[in-house]
């Protein structure tokens, strides 16, 4: 069924200026222009516009990456999330052109190379590709600061051996509900918002939860 613009924007819940750019940027096809001023659209851009926003609210996902991620041969729209499960490392991949090599990286925080290949081997900090990025940057720094006040780094060890033991348990669970399920792309949605959406609320609740109680046992 073809849709109007007015459709459209209702039914994606998504302003006209917004849809008329994805279609600017190539993240979504030119519509069907049957008069000057009638211009006809796929109802399929509902589900392509809904996948665009996913990925740019919960992946924070820039247009060049996204771009990227749809122009790939094997991509495909109509399991956006699966394909995008099979291409993780565009999505998480730095989107800012800057790139710090270790030199710099070790500059910029005033450190040196061995405390920088510490954080590295120990799994407190990645190399993206050939360099760091901003957000390994402040992560950086805030390493630093939690070092002051956790010189035995009790905490950092903490949080570093849980990530592995959760990221360990979560890509076997992952597998185990793909492999059991037909329908693998509403698999890969839900496994995106368990990990991206549900995860955080359910850590940070009950770490907010924790620390109420502690205040009420003193």
């Amino acid at each position: 069924m073809a849709l109007k613009m007015n459709e459209l924007v209702r039914l994606s819940n998504t302003p006209k200026s917004t849809i008329l750019y994805y279609i600017k940027e190539g993240l979504l096809p030119e519509p069907q222009k049957i008069k000057p001023n009638v211009h006809l659209y796929d109802e399929s851009f509902v589900e392509r516009i809904e996948f665009i926003k996913y990925l740019q609210n919960n992946f924070h996902a820039t247009i060049d990456q996204i771009k990227t991620l749809i122009k790939r041969n094997d991509f495909d729209f109509t399991r956006g999330f699966e394909s995008a499960l099979d291409m993780m490392e565009i999505l998480t991949a730095p989107s800012c052109e800057k790139l710090y090599s270790e030199e710099e990286f070790c500059s910029v925080l005033n450190i040196s190379i061995q405390k920088l290949q510490q954080w590295l081997q120990e799994g407190a900090i990645f190399k993206r590709g050939d360099g760091f990025s901003e957000k390994e940057v402040e992560i950086g720094a805030t390493l630093l600061a939690l070092e002051r006040y956790d010189p035995d780094g009790e905490l950092l060890s903490t949080y570093i051996d849980y990530s592995k033991k959760m990221a360990e348990t979560e890509v076997k669970m992952a597998k185990k509900i793909l492999n059991a399920q037909k329908e693998r792309n509403g698999v890969a949605k839900t496994l995106f918002d368990a990990t991206l959406i549900l995860k955080p609320y359910l850590l940070n609740m009950h770490l907010i939860d924790r620390y109420r109680k502690s205040g009420d046992e003193k």
